[in-house]
């Protein structure tokens, strides 16, 4: 009896040690999961926060690209509105730094930490270009500046020159009057009479209209040497009592730009020395009483004028 009773006693202290150790065990399983979740947990916590802290500094950088980017942008609007008269002469380099700015601006909005460092790299590029271009705008001010002082210079050499070649057109014109002038033949001793003729062919000088059958005219042209020599037309108008033009054709003459009728023409030979000449201009009918003007004209200008009274 009391052996059965020992080893019922054996049989529960085995069971009894059985279950201790399953249950120290199963405290050791639980210790290792908890174990293992408190590292995972501080694990990701710890990845958490530098996630956090990129995306923070990410955001801080894309920030601050943001701002860098809008002053870069701020400073060539003000370069080009200061500059609109140069613009144009840089149109490349103006499209060029606009695309450089968009493609700034597409790589910070894309907050991939990557980008914004290339972001940062291209912004610097774009400062550089700036000041480039801040550099040719300058050289072509000063260019423009020394352009438009030069072409003031030359404004007032022309200026100048013309004035010159006003005074030397006003003294070439005044030359060319005094010339043209000069050049105009001068007569001296004009006298004109009616005249007659006997039967032998005699001339002789009348004053009565009834007997004129010729109005003669005679006069020296003085020595000219600055006209040129050679033939030359004289031109002689008679005008009766009444004002006309006496003349028995219809052909004209130029004076001042008018044209004339004239009673008779002349061609002679000038050699630029003094020389006499007479003409004559027959009517055809009896002559009227009455005071008679003669005019002589030699290219274009009035030589010679003198009365004749027929009574």
């Amino acid at each position: 009896m009391e052996e059965s009773v020992n080893e019922h006693t054996k049989a529960d202290n085995r069971e009894q040690n059985s279950r201790r150790a399953l249950v120290f065990i199963v405290i050791t399983i639980l210790l290792g999961v908890n174990g293992l979740l408190l590292y995972q947990f501080f694990d990701k916590k710890s990845h958490l926060e530098e996630v956090t802290r990129t995306l923070d500094n990410t955001s801080a950088e894309r920030d601050a690209l943001s701002a860098e980017l809008q002053q870069v942008k701020a400073e060539f609007e003000k370069i080009n509105q200061e500059n609109s008269s140069l613009q144009a002469q840089l149109l490349s380099k103006d499209e060029e730094i606009k695309s450089k700015m968009a493609q700034i601006r597409r790589m910070i909005e894309s907050g991939d930490a990557t980008q914004l460092k290339v972001a940062r790299e291209e912004l610097e590029r774009l400062r550089s270009m700036n000041q480039v271009y801040v550099a040719q705008l300058d050289s072509m001010r000063n260019a423009n500046v020394a352009l438009a002082s030069q072409n003031e210079s030359l404004n007032d050499m022309i200026t100048v020159e013309k004035n010159k070649s006003t005074a030397l057109a006003l003294e070439n014109s005044t030359l060319t009057k005094r010339v043209a002038a000069a050049s105009v033949l001068r007569t001296t001793s004009i006298k004109a009479s009616g005249v007659k003729y006997k039967s032998s062919g005699k001339e002789l000088e009348t004053n009565k209209a009834s007997s004129t059958q010729k109005i003669k005219t005679c006069f020296t042209i003085l020595e000219n040497t600055v006209t040129t020599s050679g033939s030359k037309d004289i031109y002689i108008k008679i005008m009766s009592p009444d004002g006309v033009v006496m003349t028995n054709n219809t052909e004209t003459f130029t004076i001042a730009g008018q044209t004339s009728l004239y009673s008779l023409k002349e061609s002679f030979d000038y050699e630029n020395r003094e020389m006499n000449m007479c003409v004559y201009w027959e009517k055809g009918t009896a002559f009227s009483p009455g005071k008679y003007t003669v005019e002589a004209y030699c290219e274009g200008n009035l030589i010679a004028s003198t009365p004749v009274v027929l009574k």
